[in-house]
Formats: C-alpha cells, structure tokens, sequence
C-alpha cells in the first residue's frame, strides 16, 4: 500500500493539532491549580488559542474534504444510475449472494441492495489484506443500500461488520467478490 506525500501531511498536521490542543489543556488546567486566581490575561491566551485552533481545524476539514472518496458519490448518489446491483440476503448469520457470485470491473457503480428478515447486521467489504473498503449497517425492515466504486482489482471478502450474537463470527465470505481491470476479461 502506497503512502502519499498528502496522507503524511494529513498525519502530521492531525498529531499536531492533537499536541496543541494536549499542551493548552495542560497550561489551562495548571493555572487552574496554581495558587490564587489566574489572571485574565491567561485566560484570554487560552480561548485566544482555542478559537484559533477550531478555526484552522475547521477550515483544514473544509478543504481537504475531497480527500474522502465517498463524500462526491453520496453527493451525487441521487443522480447516479448503477451499472450493476447486487441483491444479498443476511439472516441466520449468514450472507446469501447472487447465483453466479459477484464479478465488477474497476470504476464500474455498483449497487448492494442488501436485506435482513432477523437482526442488525453489519455488511463489510475487506481487501485481501484485511483492510477495510467499505461497510453498512443492515437493519431488518429497512431499505439498505450503498452504490461504490472499486478503483483496484482483486478479490474482496465480505463480512458481519456489526455483532449479532455470538454466531457472528461465522458471517465471513473469503473472495466472495471479483473486480477486475476495465477491458480484463
């Protein structure tokens, strides 16, 4: 997995922000404690810094929002038109997918129309290494849906992403989905 010169900026400024926002608390709570009042000038520094702190968080969240790849698709979702649906059913603790399986290409829209008769469920997409590429919360009754992108090819499992008791464990599909390369066959 590739480290981007922005996810390292992102990281630093994060743990920056962290660090700041520590040592403020420190100095605010030792003169909280110090003997007598603290004066009015501290107090002042400290909010001073605080609303400084909120504005650049802030703003840094506001321009670097674009960096979450599903923010631009759950902007756009209500205009988007799937190029593939897939109906899975969960219950029993177990996931019951399509005949034929789950095959997308890369940059295909694809639709989960995923259902449950039982319990909450959670529906996890994982990368072989484990890590994370999508997930929803399945509620029985309701209509639970996600439209994504797969941007790189490969086998995905699919797994319970939310505890249903203890036979939730058992809910894990190991490359249950294929994405290949556009123009792979």
């Amino acid at each position: 997995m590739q480290t981007t010169a922005l996810t390292l900026y992102l990281k630093f400024f994060y743990a920056s922000m962290v660090l700041i926002v520590i040592s403020l608390m420190l100095f605010y709570v030792r003169g909280l404690t110090s003997e007598g009042k603290s004066s009015g000038r501290l107090k002042a520094v400290f909010y001073g810094w605080i609303g400084f702190l909120v504005a650049v968080a802030i703003g840094f969240h506001l321009l670097t929002a674009w960096q979450i790849p599903w923010v631009r698709w759950e902007v756009e979702r209500a205009g988007t038109k799937a190029d593939r649906e897939f109906a899975i059913k969960a219950g029993g603790h177990k996931f019951t997918l399509p005949k034929g399986g789950i095959k997308v290409k890369t940059g295909e829209a694809v639709k989960f129309k995923v259902t449950s008769d039982d319990l909450t469920y959670g529906f996890g997409v994982f990368r072989q290494s484990g890590a994370m590429e999508f997930q929803m919360q399945v509620l029985p009754g309701h209509s639970n849906e996600i439209i994504w992108y797969f941007s790189e090819p490969g086998k995905y499992s699919i797994r319970s992403s939310e505890y249903a008791g203890p036979e939730t464990g058992k809910m894990h599909m190991k490359d249950a989905i294929t994405v290949k390369a556009e123009g792979e066959k």
